[in-house]
């Protein structure tokens, strides 16, 4: 196989990862702190069965870390510039939804309040 396409394929598997709104929102939260899986849950208004799905396939491609503090289990990015790719990323959406003033709007919220946050 050559060198770019073992490449290509190693990069879509991992944006296959994040490509998901729950997961792109964990990643959005862990970049700003560790949390517990109780805590993210809350946060995220997910059922702790759901995250912990999530969370396994972000463990599963290393963008996430798990680690055991007697019985809380508490979960961090193993590089926290990836929350910050992804609010770049909005740009994408303000580009492409010009017309839709509702998303581009929205985009433009979002990337506030998640950079208000602690980064």
């Amino acid at each position: 196989m050559p060198q770019q396409l073992l490449v290509a394929q190693q990069l879509a598997d991992i944006l296959a990862v994040i490509a998901h709104p729950h997961r792109i929102r964990i990643i959005e939260e862990l970049g700003r702190q560790e949390l517990d899986v109780r805590t993210l849950a809350d946060k995220l208004n997910l059922r702790q069965s759901t995250l912990s799905q999530h969370l396994a396939q972000l463990r599963a491609q290393g963008i996430a870390v798990a680690e055991r503090d007697g019985r809380t289990v508490r979960y961090h990015l193993t590089n926290v510039w990836l929350a910050t790719w992804l609010v770049e990323g909005f740009q994408l959406l303000e580009m492409r939804n010009l017309e839709n003033s509702k998303i581009m709007e929205a985009a433009k919220a979002v990337k506030k309040i998640w950079r208000l946050k602690g980064r």
